[in-house]
C-alpha cells in the first residue's frame, strides 16, 4: 500500500472499530436489560409457584395461568440472552480481526 493510501486505510480502519465498538456497547446493554428481567422473571416464577403449590383456592386457575406466561416470558428472556451473548461474541471476534489488521 502506498504511503498515501496509508492514513485513509487508518481512517477507514478507526471507522471501522468505532462502529463496532458502538454495536458491542449496545448489544452489552441490551443483554443487561434483559438479564435483569430474565432474574425478575425467575423470582416472581419461583414466588408464583410457591403461591401455586400451598393454594386450594378457587383463583388458583388464575395463579396456574400467570405461571405458564411468567415461564414462557422467562423461555423468551432466556432465548433473547442466548442470542445476544452469540452476538457479542461474533462483534468481538469481528474487533479482533480488524484490530490486528491495523
Amino acid at each position: 500500500m502506498p504511503k498515501s493510501e496509508a492514513p485513509s486505510r487508518q481512517r477507514q480502519v478507526q471507522a471501522v472499530l468505532d462502529r463496532l465498538s458502538v454495536a458491542v456497547d449496545r448489544v452489552a446493554v441490551e443483554y443487561g436489560a434483559t438479564k435483569q428481567r430474565a432474574e425478575q422473571a425467575e423470582s416472581e416464577y419461583g414466588q408464583l409457584r410457591e403461591v401455586v403449590s400451598g393454594s386450594a383456592s378457587t383463583s388458583s386457575g388464575d395463579l396456574e395461568e400467570r405461571l405458564r406466561q411468567v415461564a414462557a416470558e422467562n423461555e423468551r428472556l432466556r432465548d433473547a440472552l442466548t442470542k445476544a451473548r452469540a452476538k457479542a461474541e461474533t462483534l468481538r471476534s469481528r474487533l479482533s480481526v480488524v484490530e490486528d489488521e491495523v
